[in-house]
């Protein structure tokens, strides 16, 4: 006859494996479903933590609408793509499940997404500049907004007085100026990336390599 502390303890370890089962075959589930109804976009990491359990906050955009979810920082069951650490505010390849977008993948490269694959089949619209303000006696600061699908976007851009996408000073007041946006991730757009503050950022990281 079992003593009750054996019964006891048989009854607890019964659970804790009837819950690991349950996990795994749920997380088995959502891998068959993603393998099935893979579709790839473009998302940016938003944050993550490098620790015991640590994660990669990332988002991504699917028929407009925003997808923000995260992901664990390591390689082990179901396979990630984690080929290296990922930096905040730069693109990668999402794989994710088309009947349930919150069921992706973020795939850390080596190398980011530049901006040549992500404005790749881009998409021109019209926006509006809402505010200009002088900087210095060549450049301007811009503050544009510009509406797509279901979202509003607004943007800072410093651009010299010599290359204003408005022509003059006078036109840039409540003007509207032609914008090109990326077709994965509407977010992004050509005259943020040209801003001239974040484009010598760019070159100081990439001499400091």
């Amino acid at each position: 006859m079992k003593k009750p502390k054996d019964k006891k303890g048989l009854i607890v370890f019964s659970l804790i494996f009837g819950v690991i089962l349950i996990g795994s075959y749920h997380t088995w589930q959502k891998e068959a479903s993603l393998s099935k109804h893979r579709k790839m976009t473009i998302g940016k990491v938003t944050d993550f933590k490098y620790r015991k359990k640590g994660f990669i906050d990332y988002q991504f955009y699917v028929n407009g609408e925003l997808f923000d979810t995260s992901d664990p920082d390591d390689a082990g069951w179901p396979n990630y793509i984690r080929n290296a650490k990922a930096q905040k505010q730069h693109f990668y390849f999402v794989e994710y499940d088309s009947t349930n977008p919150y069921n992706s993948k973020i795939q850390i490269q080596r190398k980011s997404i530049g901006t040549n694959t992500l404005f790749k089949d881009s998409i021109p619209i019209k926006a509006t500049i809402e505010q200009i303000n002088s900087i210095s006696d060549s450049y301007m600061d811009l503050y544009i907004s510009y509406v797509y699908q279901q979202g509003r976007f607004k943007f800072r851009t410093r651009i010299h007085k010599d290359s204003l996408p408005c022509g003059t000073v006078a036109n840039c007041e409540q003007g509207e100026i032609d914008l090109t946006i990326s077709k994965y991730f509407p977010d992004a757009n050509n005259l943020y990336f040209k801003s001239y503050d974040r484009m010598a950022m760019k070159k100081s990281k990439e001499e400091r390599r």
